[in-house]
């Protein structure tokens, strides 16, 4: 076991600093194979961005929940800003949002540097992981509705009611898929141990429409990584938040439909298991 959060050893600022980003590289672990499977911006990017991050936080002896705790309020205040009529107040909203999204990163650092991960810390980060897209969406085409970006005042769609309709859209979407998958999840795991379960991917053999399949999913998934931090910044800083929010809500869509489809394939499988 290592040391506790507040007893951390560091001597000086900058030994501390090596020290302690040492100790961050060395506890990433089996971490990186699942980085590398998942994205490139997230191992190349966001992960090694987010070691630097974490330095302040071992100093100050946050532990990893409260570093949770924390990106649940960043991510309420970023929805909060983003409604109102300053375009400063929004920028900083946008940042706030991209900043919450990094520091999802640092508290897993923590709880892999502490040894600290545990079934209410998963729990905990499954309930902060939905604050953001689930409010920010909804609050941003509240926003626009109430104060039009440049986008939208160049067009004379002042006080459109379907900005508003498409932040509606855009949280439920994610909730929705949010829920379908957690759904396979529980499937899953009621269906280990099973005398019939089919071991072998849902998707079959390698053909050149699978891996075509693939590489989309990848595109995919490398844009959908680099939206919630480049994006969003881009978006506030310039006045296009109505941008960002309608290739959000094609986003959140898309992986509705991938979910829903992810869950009748699941289900198809498990019927054509109970005959075996």
């Amino acid at each position: 076991m290592s040391s506790a959060p507040g007893n951390y050893p560091h001597t000086s600022a900058a030994a501390g600093k090596r020290s302690t980003l040492e100790a961050l590289r060395a506890s990433y672990g089996s971490k990186e194979l699942e980085d590398r499977a998942d994205s490139h911006i997230s191992r190349f990017i966001y992960r090694p961005l987010s070691f630097y991050m974490t330095v302040p936080f071992v100093w100050m002896g946050w532990s990893a929940n409260q570093v949770t705790l924390l990106r649940a309020a960043v991510a309420l205040s970023s929805a909060l800003l983003v409604l109102a009529r300053s375009r400063y107040f929004i920028a900083a909203g946008g940042c706030l949002y991209a900043l919450c999204v990094l520091l999802d990163y640092v508290d897993g650092n923590l709880a892999r540097l502490y040894r600290t991960a545990g079934s209410f810390g998963a729990l905990l980060e499954e309930l902060a992981d939905q604050v953001g897209p689930t409010f920010f969406p909804l609050a941003v085409g509240l926003g626009l509705y109430l104060r039009p970006d440049h986008l939208l005042s160049s067009l004379r769609l002042g006080n459109s009611v379907g900005m508003l309709l498409i932040g509606a859209l855009t949280s439920v979407s994610y909730c929705l898929s949010t829920t379908v998958l957690l759904y396979i999840r529980l499937i899953a795991a009621k269906a280990v141990g099973g005398e019939c379960v089919a071991r072998q991917p849902l998707s079959g053999g390698h053909s050149g429409a699978n891996q075509k399949a693939e590489v989309f999913v990848s595109i995919i998934k490398e844009t959908a990584y680099l939206a919630p931090v480049v994006g969003v910044i881009l978006a506030a800083a310039l006045d296009f938040m109505s941008i960002y929010l309608v290739a959000r809500c094609l986003r959140n869509m898309v992986y509705l439909v991938v979910a829903t489809r992810r869950l009748a394939a699941r289900l198809a499988a498990l019927r054509s298991d109970t005959r075996c």
